[in-house]
């Protein structure tokens, strides 16, 4: 059995959870975004990478929502080889419900360097969990 997460910012629009066993950071999307407050959060979690080892990332987008797709291109090509360089090796990416946000999750996927990644529907915390800390990293 994994050791409880630890919590790391629990604020309205983002709460991060990680767990030192795992080797794993919990993302959680929570609220309305738009480009400017995505990349904004998406600074937040590479601060809270420094001085935690992590291999495995959920990025957890399931109760996001907005249009948020034009700081895609930046998530995919700034923000995940940032994840790599700290660390992450592999991210299990959870789905929005809002469409806005699922054309964003699914316009920036194909743009993402350096990790490995899957996408997974917003029921499917389980599989998501399950993939990530399977992966060999």
């Amino acid at each position: 059995m994994s050791a409880p997460d630890q919590i790391l910012l629990d604020i309205p629009s983002l709460l991060l959870s990680y767990n030192a066993q795992e080797q794993l950071l919990r993302v959680q999307w929570r609220g309305r975004f738009d480009g400017v407050s995505a990349r904004t959060q998406c600074e937040m979690v590479l601060d809270y990478l420094v001085d935690r080892p992590c291999r495995r990332l959920i990025n957890d987008s399931s109760e996001a929502f907005g249009e948020w797709w034009e700081a895609g291109k930046w998530i995919g090509q700034v923000f995940a080889p940032e994840l790599a360089a700290r660390g992450i090796r592999a991210a299990a990416w959870i789905n929005a419900m809002d469409w806005p946000s699922r054309y964003a999750v699914a316009s920036t996927m194909p743009l993402v360097k350096g990790l490995i990644i899957k996408a997974f529907d917003f029921d499917e915390q389980r599989a998501a969990h399950a993939w990530v800390t399977s992966v060999e990293v």
